[in-house]
């Protein structure tokens, strides 16, 4: 009887010890995953600035994104009946359409957007800034009237 008891009082100290030990190395592995997509993610940024030294690469993403033209070119774009850019290949047409996404995932992106707003943001009726508006308020003027009469 008395070695069952011992051995049930070992299991209990020891229980606890185990699971900590179990939940520690779990978290560790995770980090270690966490660690290694970050250095990846590190990686990659770096091979972007490398790039971006590069100024053929500044060239061609500016001809691309800003429709920039070296001087003695001439640019041609393609647009369709409303005025839009028409994509030159397939995988540009891909692009567009996924970036667009669906109409309601556009909303709920604007409805996000204007969540963050702070009152600063918002501009008086008016349409003037802050430095445009005394610091006065404008029911104070009620009082140096009543001192005139």
């Amino acid at each position: 009887m008395a070695l069952v008891a011992l051995v049930v009082i070992a299991l209990a100290a020891l229980v606890p010890t185990v699971n900590s030990y179990v939940a520690q190395r779990q978290q560790l592995s995770e980090l270690q995953t966490q660690v290694g997509n970050q250095e990846k993610d590190v990686e990659t940024l770096r091979e972007q600035v490398a790039r971006w030294e590069d100024p053929a690469y500044v060239a061609t993403r500016a001809r691309e994104r800003l429709l920039f033209a070296m001087p003695g070119e001439t640019q041609y774009r393609l647009t369709d009946t409303s005025g839009h850019d028409v994509p030159q290949t397939e995988a540009e047409q891909a692009a567009e359409q996924a970036q667009e996404g669906e109409w309601f995932s556009t909303l709920w992106k604007s409805v996000e957007g204007s969540s963050r707003l702070t009152p600063e943001d918002i501009p008086d009726e008016t349409g003037s800034t802050d430095d445009d508006v005394s610091d006065e308020d404008p029911a104070d003027d009620s009082t140096d009237q009543d001192a005139d009469q």
